[in-house]
């Protein structure tokens, strides 16, 4: 998979550099320098999408994260910022640092800003069906992102109440935390055995036998 990733961000950065000879030929110095902005941006999403993983099908389950086990709050928003979007941001961030400061010490949960708009948000936007500004809850595990991810959709409907845009993203992060956990005590208990009324009298042993250390 890596191999493939790699290769076809080589064959894109070839396109791009044929791209530029072309350019470079059919138009004049000035032109050439107007274009620059546009291809560095070029440049530099393409190495974006490399430090991800590579460029993904969409079938694939995306590379994502530096947390190897754990949660990312994604939050999703396009090259348009409206009031609304950033408060969206504000809000969710806020949440994060006041009630999962811990969480985010331990590196078990991992805050991400990405815009969709862009290559480099492109593939996980596809794998979430993002299409507005919204916050997204996903599982990771060995660096990969799992099924069961969650899209917060009601963020927008409620960017203009910070304490029920705080509250309902903070339940819904307790909710996927909550789901991640396996209890110690879910492990069946072995049934005690019956005694009969020739056992009642008899005496335990002087060395019981060594329990094994989970």
């Amino acid at each position: 998979m890596e191999l493939k990733n790699a290769l076809a961000v080589c064959l894109i950065s070839l396109f791009s550099a044929t791209l530029v000879v072309l350019i470079a030929r059919s138009l004049d110095n000035q032109a050439a320098a107007q274009l620059e902005p546009q291809l560095t941006q070029i440049a530099d999403e393409l190495r974006a999408i490399r430090r991800q993983g590579g460029i993904a099908r969409s079938d694939d389950v995306p590379k994502s994260a530096s947390v190897g086990d754990g949660l990312i709050v994604y939050y999703f928003h396009s090259d348009a910022r409206c009031p609304n979007c950033r408060a969206i941001e504000a809000g969710t961030k806020e949440v994060l640092d006041t009630h999962f400061a811990e969480q985010q010490r331990r590196e078990e949960i991992e805050w991400k800003v990405l815009n969709f708009s862009k290559p480099s948000g492109a593939v996980l936007a596809l794998k979430f069906e993002v299409k507005d500004p919204v916050v997204v809850l996903a599982r990771v595990k060995d660096n990969e992102v799992q099924d069961g991810w969650q899209r917060l959709d009601k963020v927008m409907a409620l960017a203009d109440d910070k304490t029920a845009l705080m509250e309902y993203v903070r339940s819904e992060i307790e909710r996927m935390l909550a789901t991640e956990k396996q209890p110690m005590s879910t492990t069946p208990r072995t049934p005690e055995p019956t005694t009969s009324s020739s056992d009642v009298d008899m005496e335990p042993s002087a060395d019981p036998p060594a329990i094994p250390i989970p």
